[in-house]
């Protein structure tokens, strides 16, 4: 197998940015959901409540600064005076910006495989299927063998894995939202896709992992089986 996407997300439930490399600590890759986005009683707010989030792209600028990128194309910092009204008319309701810590460092990467992606496009060929309507931070490719259809990440669970300098433990299964049937800047809302992950998949697609050794990691990187 080798990674085939890395993707961050600087703002959480806002649309994230493709990476050649990156590093990754405890909590993940440095830099992913850096940044929060609370509603108007000053609490973290999601795609559920705010689809249009989903809509949106943030680019890691700095350490705790992203810049947003609007579906027509305008930019602002993170850190901008005017970013929480900005933000507000675009969306259509009243956030901020807040920095966030993310704070489970059993779930500190999310992995998919293009197998899954494939499975799933295949299962519903009238629906769009891409990574970013699951927000995985590593897609990975050429699962062999037996595991070269369907989902073979959900038998992953309690093994360890390698992939440049990283070693990860895998930890659960995704269990999924109605995030997933949010539009992103590269597909539609789509309904279908989350009634059929939840009959068809017991709600889970995707894998949680555990980062045992911090390291680094880039495309193309191979990953092997420590177990």
């Amino acid at each position: 197998m080798r990674v085939d996407q890395l993707l961050r997300y600087p703002v959480k439930s806002v649309g994230g940015e493709r990476l050649t490399a990156a590093t990754v600590g405890v909590l993940g890759i440095e830099g992913d959901r850096g940044i929060a986005v609370h509603d108007e009683r000053g609490e973290v707010t999601w795609a559920g409540a705010v689809p249009a989030l989903m809509r949106l792209r943030a680019v890691t600028l700095g350490p705790g600064v992203a810049e947003l990128v609007l579906p027509d194309g305008q930019r602002f910092r993170s850190d901008a005076p005017d970013a929480a009204s900005r933000l507000s008319a675009a969306v259509q309701a009243k956030v901020t910006l807040v920095e966030h810590q993310p704070h489970r460092p059993d779930a500190a990467l999310h992995v998919l495989t293009t197998t899954a992606l494939r499975s799933l496009g295949s299962t519903l060929p009238d629906s769009a299927i891409d990574a970013s309507r699951f927000r995985p931070n590593l897609v990975l490719d050429d699962v062999p063998g037996d595991h070269a259809a369907g989902y073979p990440e959900h038998d992953w669970i309690g093994r360890r894995m390698a992939i440049g300098t990283l070693r990860l433990r895998f930890t659960e299964g995704c269990d999924r939202c109605v995030m997933i049937t949010k539009e992103t800047p590269t597909v539609p809302h789509d309904r279908a896709v989350l009634r059929w992950v939840a009959r068809e998949l017991g709600n889970t697609l995707g894998v949680y992992a555990a980062v045992e050794k911090p390291g680094h990691v880039r495309i193309g990187d191979k990953a092997r089986w420590l177990d």
